[in-house]
This record gives C-alpha cells, structure tokens and sequence, in this order.
C-alpha cells in the first residue's frame, strides 16, 4: 500500500501574517504532501469554532484573498509543497474567479476546495479551471447520495474530499458509521486518491481512515488549535504534532 496522503490545514494570516510563511516551511519540512490554505471569512458556514476563531483573528490581522495571492506571487517558495485554496465562494467572486486563477502562482497551487460551490456550478466552471491548470477538488459526505458521488467521482480534479462527518469542521472523538461504507462506494466509481477530513485530530482516527481504504487524511482544527500558541511555542508544537501523525 502506498504511503497515505497527508494534508494539513491552516489558516492564512493566523496566528499572524508573519507566520504565514515559518508555518509553510514548518509544515512541508515535516511530512505535508499538500497543505490547505484557508482563506479567512466572516461566515465561515462549514467550520467549527476553532477554525471561525481563527478566521477572526486572521481578519483583524488584515490577512484575506488579494493578500494571499500577493503574498505567495512575491515571497520565496522554492521548498513549499503545493498549496490548496480552500475558500469560500463569496470571496472567489469578490476577486474575480478568472482573475484569482490566472494570479495564482503555479505550479506552487495544486487546486482549490470551494465549500459552499453547489456540484451544478462547478460543472459549469471546469473549463476555467482546466485552462489555468488548476485542480477543483469537490466534497462529498455521509450523507451524499449514490448518483451525486458518481457524478462528484467523474468531475473533480485530483483527488475527492470525503467529509468524515455531517456538520462542521473541529475535533470529534469518534468518526461516521457511515464512513467506511463511503470510502468504499467512492474508490468503486474513481482511481482517484479518497481523502477524508472534519473531525480527525489524533494517530488513533488516522489509523482508522487508513484501515477503510482512505488514501490520505487532512488535519485541519487540531493543527490550528496548536498554533494558537505564542508564534515560537505554537511552531514547535505544530512540528511535534505533524510528526507524531505521519509517524
């Protein structure tokens, strides 16, 4: 078996915008296959608190899109894995969807995750992703239905997002029933890699994605809850974590 994807989330400009960047080297020296960069929102409708909590610091910080970009066009990135924005739409409309994919720097970002993007839009806005080589990564829950999972297992680029649970992000002590029937149904529609995320925070729940057939896991509220320490404390810790798991 290959080894499994690991994809940790963070979100940009927390704890503050100059730690954006150590955060990046922290996470891609320490085992990322890809790292999930969180746009900051003021509605963050699929988050738990730790992330909304985050979203709102990062904002008073004056972290948001257009920064994102600029930030990542002009800083060093040679030793960073590849970045995937995870964003609500509204600010996607906001910046302008052709403009925000063509400003992407590539090939530093791999796609984007678009939470709140109904499966009947993202139909209609593959054509813009393919011409700026850029990856849709598209959702599926539990609670998905079996002819939306073939359609989402057709459509999205590079791999699926599997949320493990029905509601928002944060830790959870135990995952879905519902998942290993999931995974299974998914991996029978696509060769494409099954990712599972929401709600897995510890080496016992990542053992247990793994056994059901998941081709990586992304680690999102328990990692930004570690570096809501001081920047030094928080860095560390974040490197103690990520090892832990990948180990």
């Amino acid at each position: 078996m290959k080894e499994p994807l690991f994809i940790p989330y963070i979100t940009a400009g927390h704890p503050s915008k100059k730690t954006f960047l150590p955060i990046l080297e922290t996470l891609s020296e320490n085992g990322a296959n890809f790292i999930e960069v969180g746009v900051p929102h003021s509605d963050p409708l699929a988050d738990g608190p730790v992330i909304q909590e985050s979203s709102k610091k990062a904002l008073e910080n004056g972290a948001n899109l257009t920064w994102i970009v600029k930030t990542c066009k002009t800083m060093s990135l040679k030793n960073i894995k590849p970045l995937i924005l995870f964003s609500y739409l509204n600010p996607i409309l906001q910046y302008g969807l052709n403009e925000l994919l063509k400003d992407l720097p590539k090939p530093l970002f791999y796609g984007l995750i678009i939470p709140d993007l109904p499966l009947e839009e993202a139909e209609k806005y593959l054509p813009v992703f393919k011409k700026y080589k850029l990856n849709l990564i598209l959702l599926a829950a539990p609670t998905t239905k079996k002819e939306k999972i073939k359609k989402i297992a057709k459509l999205s680029g590079g791999f699926i997002y599997l949320v493990s649970v029905a509601g928002v992000t944060g830790v959870r002590k135990q995952l879905s029933k519902e998942l290993k029937t999931k995974i299974k149904e998914l991996k029978s529609q696509t060769n494409k890699p099954v990712v599972v995320g929401f709600g897995i925070s510890n080496l016992k729940q990542v053992k247990e994605v793994v056994s059901y057939g998941a081709d990586g896991v992304v680690i999102g509220s328990a990692l930004v809850k570690t570096l809501n320490r001081s920047s030094e404390n928080g860095l560390k810790s974040a490197k103690m974590f990520l090892k832990s798991l990948k180990n």
